[in-house]
């Protein structure tokens, strides 16, 4: 089928099914279970919260570091997280990041060694942060890793999750777990277990009305987020949604909600196979974008292997990315620029032009779709159009230039790498079920 207005390629997948909502509606009335489903993350402690955020509000607050402390995150990453380092009660200490791995720098990391009390490691994008040296770089200080976009992401053959005292993950409508929100604490120290427990415990439940409420704004939002409506409605719906923060994770301190965690655990349940085809499918995509030119692709750490949470690019500057953005979406194949304004939040927090390369990444970055639900002739015409879209946009003839965009008709794709494994190569030969 070709990409058209009526088939669009959204730039988040949201795996949200028809089981999922009558799971998370029966729940509402039925209470929340224990997140035994998580059993792929290890055997740790786990705690339901309300967000990945209150999560990290809650591990810091149990870590009784003294008031004021500082906390050293990559300046890059989801700005809710420094605001949950300053509900904690703590001074966020903004680190440089990799500009080949988007993630933490360990030499800017130990140039402010001595500032900062507790380590925030961010795995963005599912790339693996270099913990060993971070450990080296930071000293003896606690650290909770941000997993929220690394389930299933290993750095030399552990997953992400198990190198620090804690992690926490999301649920968030974008996150790999799309239940709409919520989020969940896995903590692998004892000590720190206990007073988890206790912190949770005490947290306050959510009315049946604002329960209901949300489970009907993400049926929706799953709804707009189908490649039939995306194009007609969910793109210009997103964009008020954003503005008045619809469905925005929240850092109170009330319990997660019981529909959030009845569609987490049954997403759960399938999510090792959802890993495995977007996997595929970004590495379909590099096999297809490794040629160009003056882009930084995500390549895989040595010793990582990445879940691809999503799949990010490196322009060479900032004055490329509008135009082949919008490029990319006449040809109804739509990108994100997340966390573009994370610079100028973070200013209110103290920030002061530490960091260039991050602040050079927040102008040149877009992520380009690549969800498990698109076939391999997706991924494809994904790349023909962020390839056509690019050359253009430098004033380079693309080799096949007036060939229609086809997920199944694209004639400027390359092969698969032949490093790909046997499984993720029968992993694209299967059809998307309805489960995604």
């Amino acid at each position: 089928m070709l990409i058209s207005r009526f088939h669009t390629v959204p730039r988040f997948g949201l795996p949200y099914t028809p089981l999922d909502f009558a799971a998370a509606l029966a729940a509402i009335f039925g209470g929340t279970k224990l997140p035994d489903a998580f059993g792929l993350l290890g055997d740790s402690a786990k705690f339901w919260t309300r967000s990945g955020r209150q999560a990290l509000r809650l591990l810091l607050t149990a870590l009784d570091l003294r008031p004021g402390s500082g906390v050293a995150l990559p300046l890059f990453t989801d700005p809710s997280l420094v605001s949950a380092i300053v509900s904690a009660g703590h001074r966020p200490v903004f680190i440089d990041v990799d500009p080949r791995f988007l993630t933490m720098d360990p030499n800017s990391l130990e140039a402010k060694r001595g500032t900062f009390s507790a380590l925030v490691v961010v795995h963005l994008f599912g790339q693996m942060a270099d913990i060993p040296a971070l450990q080296l770089a930071g000293g003896e200080v606690p650290l909770i890793e941000d997993a929220a976009h690394a389930p299933l992401s290993y750095l030399n053959d552990r997953m992400a999750g198990s190198f620090g005292l804690a992690s926490f993950y999301s649920f968030a409508s974008t996150k790999y777990w799309p239940a709409g929100g919520g989020g969940l604490a896995v903590v692998n120290d004892a000590s720190l277990a206990r007073k988890l427990a206790r912190a949770t415990e005490a947290l306050s439940s959510p009315s049946r009305i604002e329960e209901l409420r949300n489970l009907a704004l993400q049926a929706a939002k799953a709804l707009l987020f189908t490649r039939e409506l995306y194009g007609i409605l969910g793109k210009p719906i997103r964009r008020w949604a954003e503005k008045w923060a619809i469905l925005e994770p929240s850092l109170d301190l009330k319990a997660i909600q019981h529909s959030y965690a009845a569609a987490a655990s049954r997403q759960a349940l399938r999510f090792a196979k959802r890993v495995e085809r977007q996997r595929a499918n970004s590495l379909r995509l590099l096999s297809h974008l490794d040629t160009i030119e003056d882009i930084v692709l995500p390549r895989e750490r040595p010793g990582a292997l990445y879940n691809y949470h999503m799949f990010p690019v490196l322009l060479r500057d900032r004055e490329e990315r509008a135009p082949v953005m919008a490029a990319m979406w006449k040809q109804f194949v739509d990108t994100s620029m997340i966390y573009c304004d994370v610079v100028q939040q973070c200013r209110r927090f103290g920030y002061r032009g530490t960091c260039p390369q991050a602040e050079s990444i927040v102008d040149r970055l877009i992520t380009v779709p690549n969800h498990a639900a698109l076939t391999s002739h997706d991924i494809d015409g994904v790349a023909q159009v962020f390839r056509s879209s690019l050359l253009a946009c430098r004033n380079v003839k693309p080799s096949c230039s007036g060939l229609p965009v086809s997920a199944h008709n694209v004639a400027c794709g390359v092969e698969m790498a032949g490093a790909t494994s046997t499984s993720m190569q029968s992993a694209l030969q299967r059809e998307p079920t309805d489960v995604f």
